[in-house]
């Protein structure tokens, strides 16, 4: 769905959906399994296919446009417009770090052979000390693998997001072409959820275990 220009969700920054953007204490957990998710899931919850198979997938998600740059060429037709239902957790609580840290430790010692969480379904790295919080956890937690995409592509968030990137961590630079990209209707491997190809991402990997941009229709 695309805003119209007089939108106010546009100029302020925000979600169309603010009833749904919940501190910590209004939801059970921050990182919720991909099984409820119809694109990233759809009923199931572990990895089915590449080098992360037998990993439960689980996601976060923040506040549109509230966490993202502003010169995201997704800004006007982000896929949040229409996602009415989904739970954005506000970044700005003072609990929503340390939780997130205690649920990340649990889920560490949980599933010792490896787990992934994708990073955002919704919203983005709202500043460096955040991108720095996400690098110390799979510093110390030696299960978590991470994989989502960015709309950074210059400045220190890119910087740290750039040098964070490993065989464990997988964030995709949109907006442009070229290696570990992902982007709109552009050059690169069409997404194979959204073509039918496969069922969910857990069924795919694409975009963990390649450099090669991978390229989606607009939602």
């Amino acid at each position: 769905m695309r805003l119209r220009d007089e939108n106010p969700a546009l100029a302020n920054a925000r979600t169309v959906h603010l009833k749904f953007v919940k501190k910590v204490g209004e939801t059970t957990r921050l990182l919720k399994s991909v099984a409820s998710n119809r694109k990233l899931g759809k009923g199931e919850m572990f990895v089915s296919k590449g080098k992360w198979r037998g990993m439960p997938m689980y996601a976060l998600t923040l506040e549109e446009r509230a966490t993202c740059p502003r010169d995201c060429k997704q800004w006007v037709t982000c896929y949040g417009n229409n996602m009415v239902n989904a739970f954005r957790m506000d970044h700005t609580d003072p609990e929503f770090l340390p939780q997130l840290e205690r649920e990340v430790r649990s889920l560490n010692a949980l599933h010792p052979h490896g787990f992934v969480v994708r990073l955002h379904v919704l919203g983005d790295f709202y500043s460096s000390e955040y991108v720095d919080f996400w690098s110390a956890l799979t510093a110390s937690n030696a299960a978590l693998h991470v994989f989502g995409f960015t709309h950074w592509n210059t400045g220190p968030i890119y910087d740290r997001i750039a040098a964070w990137n490993s065989d464990r961590i997988w964030i995709r630079f949109s907006d442009r072409g070229g290696a570990m990209s992902a982007n709109v209707e552009g050059e690169g491997i069409q997404c194979p959820q959204q073509t039918g190809k496969t069922k969910s991402c857990l069924t795919c990997g694409v975009c963990w275990s390649t450099t090669e941009p991978v390229c989606f229709l607009e939602h």
